[in-house]
Parts: C-alpha cells; structure tokens; sequence
C-alpha cells in the first residue's frame, strides 16, 4: 500500500502557516489569515483524493439518481474541514466535509433531481475552503465531468402489425414489408405509384384510380421519424412527441423487431447508446423548414412501417406524407398540440392520430391498433 510522505518543502510550509494563521488571529490581520488558508488549501488538496459516482447513470423522468463522493485522506495527519462542490447541470451543491483522520475514508451522499429529460452534467468536482473573514476562497478541481442520462417517459404501447391495413378493407400479411414479391391489397393511387400496378377493374367501379399493393415476406423495419422543428411544436408539445417516438420505438424494440429512429437534425455524435439515450438528447432545431422533414422521410430506405411525430400546424404536411404509402405500409402519423381535437382519421394505407398528450397518444395508438373507432 502507498503512503504519502510530506517533503521538506511541505514541512516548511506548514510551519509556516501555523504562524501566518496564528499571527493573524493574533494581531487581528485577516490579511494574514487569508494567506494562510490559501496554503492550507495547497497542502490539503495534496493529501486529498475525491472521486464521484451517480447511480444509476441512466434513469426515467422524475426516477431518484443518487451522487456519491469518496474522500480519501491519503496523508497521516489529519485534513481540516472542507466543502466539496458539485457542478450539477446549471447548479452546484455544496457538501460539507467534516475532519478526516489520517489515512481514514468518508462517503457523501447526495440526491440528483431529474425533473425534465435530458443530459445533466456532472462535473467539475471541487474543493473549496474559505477563511474566516470572507476575504478569499480558493478552489481546486478534483474530477473531470461525467453524464447522467434523463430519459422520456415511456407509455405502455401495443406492437403496431407490420402490413396492418388501417382501414380494415382487405387483408395483408403481418409481420411484411413493401416489395415486388406477394399481392397484399388493393389502395388508392399517390404520386409515384407504378402506372403498371393500377386495377382497372377496381378503378372502373369505383371511379377513383386504385393500385395493386405488393409485399416482401421478409421481417420490416418499423422507422420512427421525430420531427424537432420549433416551427411545428412548442417546447411543451416537443416534450409529448419525445415520448411518443420513445414509447413506439420501445414497444417495437421489445417484441424483437427491427426498428429505426431518426431525429431532425440529430448530431453526428452525442455519446449517446441505443434509442433512449438519442431521445433523451434530441433538441429542438431553429429551422422551421418543412421540406428538410419531407427530405428526411424521403431518403430513409422502404419498406415496413413509417410512424411520424410531428405537430398539427401544417395542414399540407399530412398530404406530403400520404403519399409516402407508395414506400412505406402502413403510414401512421402523430400529430401533437396541447389545442388539439383529439382523434384518428384513416385512409387506405395511412391513420393520423391527433393528441395532445404523450398518455394520450398511447390510448388512441392502442385503440387503433384494437380496431376501435377513433
């Protein structure tokens, strides 16, 4: 075991401000004693050795997380009282440190609040000691910064099947995606559309151009695309379309199928790991422009299930993802405004879910999925 032995020079310079200290209280010079806790602090932070932990390091919205700092007193003689300062996101948190024996350990506990979800940085770790007049403090940073990772709150969600047709006119295969190999069902056409695959006998009965729809048998992607545009929601709104792309993507990722998320205007590297760390980073974006949302869906692979979130102030949105039908079966869109009516609207290939909440959204997703009306 390593022990730390103090040096000449130390020696000296806690000689010293012995002498400082007691001639300043002595004389009434709190220049003095200033300059003497600012050594003390010197000699103590050599001595002393601090490390931070939070568990855990990733919780839900609201859910406890619990700081700890460890406090070795590497030297033999004793370490005067101190204050371990925490950077907790915007805050810090003071932690008193009593005297600690030479050699001996001590554990400080402290609670992290996790009211919004989101990144909390920890971090810088320091010791501070200030003297008795309030003349100086001096701080020395101790540990480097770490992350605790706030997710969205995730509602009970049914897995929508793959292939389902919405508005229960013809029947599919569960569990397929688009492609050229199987006849699935009958729909209207949308731009785009293979002139080939139109049914004239269908399109001469109902008046309404209908297409052949075709699926591949091998197991879909679910795709989740969260819009961030500040344009399309408000930061509260923003709040329940997380959750929303957070509970779809859950749900599909626990019954083991594939599923893809994308986020508007996602860094290329947030540190995150796996869905919910993404969620928990995503930011709402500045740019207002529909046409980088309508770019994003357009160049994510075919094929599966394509889920939106976004908010309900562009009426030409819900049109511009219709006719994403030709690439994606079904299409399901989730438009978030705390104003909304709430409500679903279907057509062939494609339901639109009008909530205002994340809880609400979970019940009309799990309605529709049961087949009750909306």
């Amino acid at each position: 075991m390593r022990r730390t032995t103090i040096t000449r020079t130390g020696v000296g310079m806690t000689l010293g401000t012995v002498g400082l200290y007691a001639t300043g209280v002595l004389l009434g010079y709190p220049v003095l004693v200033a300059l003497a806790v600012g050594a003390l602090v010197m000699l103590v932070g050599a001595a002393l050795a601090l490390t931070r932990q939070v568990s855990p390091d990733r919780v839900t919205v609201g859910e406890p997380a619990l700081g700890r700092i460890d406090v070795h007193n590497a030297s033999r003689w004793p370490a005067p009282p101190f204050t371990a300062v925490d950077r907790v996101g915007e805050a810090s948190v003071e932690l008193p440190v009593g005297v600690l024996a030479g050699g001996g350990r001590r554990a400080v506990h402290y609670p992290v609040p996790t009211p919004r979800r989101g990144r909390i940085r920890l971090g810088p770790l320091t010791v501070e000691r200030r003297d008795p007049f309030g003349l100086i403090r001096r701080a020395q940073r101790q540990t480097g910064d770490e992350v605790l990772w706030v997710h969205p709150r995730v509602h009970p969600m049914r897995t929508l099947p793959v292939g389902l047709v919405l508005d229960y006119e013809g029947r599919t295969t569960e569990n397929a995606r688009l492609g050229t190999v199987t006849f699935s069902s009958l729909r209207e056409y949308v731009p785009g559309d293979d002139p080939r695959q139109i049914h004239w006998r269908s399109t001469a009965r109902t008046g309404t151009l209908i297409v052949r729809e075709h699926v591949d048998t091998t197991e879909p992607t679910t795709t989740v695309v969260l819009d961030t545009r500040a344009e399309a929601l408000d930061p509260d709104a923003f709040e329940h379309a997380v959750e929303v792309a957070a509970s779809v993507g859950y749900a599909v990722e626990g019954s083991g199928r594939p599923v893809a998320l994308h986020i508007l205007g996602e860094p290329a590297d947030t540190g995150a790991y796996g869905l919910l760390d993404r969620l928990a980073a995503a930011e709402q974006g500045r740019d207002g422009d529909l046409l980088r949302l309508l770019d994003l869906v357009e160049r994510i692979e075919a094929g599966g299930t394509l889920v939106v979130v976004t908010g309900a102030k562009e009426p030409g949105l819900l049109a511009r993802l219709a006719e994403q039908r030709r690439r994606f079966n079904p299409v399901v869109v989730v438009t978030v405004d705390a104003a909304a009516v709430a409500g679903t609207r279907r057509r062939p290939g494609m339901a639109v879910l009008a909530v205002r909440s994340g809880i609400e959204a979970a019940a009309a997703w799990n309605r529709m999925i049961g087949g009750d009306a909306g």
